[in-house]
């Protein structure tokens, strides 16, 4: 256990390590920081201890039991010292400041802020309507806590507010997805039906309005009868898929919940997200060299230029979402040529990069 009177140098305190991409992103700004020497900790409730990717050897994690109506804020109630502490979500500003004076008064605070949250999760999410304005009231004052704010994306930097961000850092995607991309040919599309002839359109069955997986079902069920075409979901815990749809499966061990997999199982890839902070999962089928048609969500402006390296469309348009997806679909030189010009995209944006920026900001906060 570290010493409670010497702080660590970066605290993390979250409501659950989880397969997110969020949750990754904050797990290569812990090993960078880690990597430079950098005493790092996450906290986090028992029942959700366990990281989606290798942390690095001089990271703890320091474990809280579980309450009954606490669960993930159970990680804030106990936070040792530190001399700053890293806000990942909407209620941790206000969490974190809260504790602050038991752990240390003096510590700063450093908000890495990865999506519009009071769209995706509250005017978007599944509360109940009676909770969600305390909800945007909880958001909103942390807004107002004295922080570092760090924005994924001029999107989120605009739905914050500009002048409450220090700076614009852009996620980046893992390095067997740049290694992928930077080959001289694209990976082989790999077939994993009976019928290869046939194109596959992929994309990320996931639960939650703000995903637009609705709307994704609405505009493929267009072409439902096409046997030219097979559409595969890539399951996120999402609702429930008509006949339609298959949902992906690999039997080769733990490729099964690979994201990599799926993307070179794909012709064409479909994110029909209504709103994103920066959307990873395009950029991967990118790195893999598949066609994208992208709702434009936001975040995505950062790397996705239509009819430059991806196809467009508004949110929650699924007419407009099938005309791209059957563009897609009859022209065989437009997806090689958004491939390859996706694959020019995806190299451009290494976690490593994203990692490397975010721990700077965050030294330079240390006191």
């Amino acid at each position: 256990m570290h010493s409670t009177s010497v702080p660590f140098d970066l605290v993390i305190p979250m409501s659950g390590l989880n397969a997110s991409g969020e949750v990754r992103l904050v797990i290569h700004v812990a090993n960078a920081l880690a990597a430079r020497r950098r005493s790092v900790a996450f906290v986090v409730p028992a029942h959700a201890a366990t990281p989606p990717i290798d942390l690095h050897t001089r990271i703890q994690v320091i474990t809280r039991g579980s309450a009954l109506g606490m669960r993930g804020r159970i990680a804030f109630g106990d936070m040792p010292r530190a001399r700053v502490y890293l806000a990942t979500g909407y209620q941790t500003p206000l969490l974190i400041a809260r504790a602050r004076p038991r752990a240390n008064p003096k510590a700063r605070i450093v908000h890495l802020i990865q999506s519009d949250e009071i769209t995706t999760y509250i005017r978007l999410g599944s509360q109940r309507t009676w909770l969600k304005p305390m909800l945007h009231s909880v958001a909103r004052r942390g807004l107002e806590v004295d922080a570092i704010r760090i924005a994924v994306s001029r999107a989120v930097a605009d739905a914050v507010g500009r002048d409450r961000i220090h700076r614009i850092i852009n996620p980046g995607i893992d390095a067997r997805y740049i290694q992928n991309a930077s080959q001289a040919t694209p990976a082989r599309r790999e077939r994993r039906h009976d019928h290869p002839e046939k194109l596959t359109v992929g994309f990320f069955a996931q639960s939650g309005r703000a995903k637009g997986t609705a709307v994704a079902i609405e505009g493929l069920a267009r072409f439902a009868d096409l046997e030219t075409v097979r559409f595969v979901a890539f399951d996120r815990g999402g609702p429930l898929l008509p006949a339609f749809i298959e949902r992906f499966s690999v039997i080769q061990g733990d490729r099964a919940m690979d994201p990599m997999a799926f993307y070179n199982t794909c012709d064409i890839f479909l994110f029909p997200s209504l709103v994103e902070g920066f959307g990873l999962p395009p950029l991967e089928a990118m790195a893999c060299g598949v066609a994208c048609a992208i709702s434009d969500c936001g975040g995505v402006r950062e790397y996705a230029h239509p009819e430059k390296n991806c196809l467009m469309f508004n949110p929650g348009d699924s007419a407009a979402l099938a005309h791209a997806i059957e563009r897609l679909m009859n022209d065989g030189a437009l997806r090689s040529w958004l491939g390859a010009a996706g694959r020019d995209t995806a190299v451009q944006f290494p976690v490593e990069k994203f990692a490397s920026a975010c721990a700077d900001e965050i030294e330079a906060a240390l006191v």
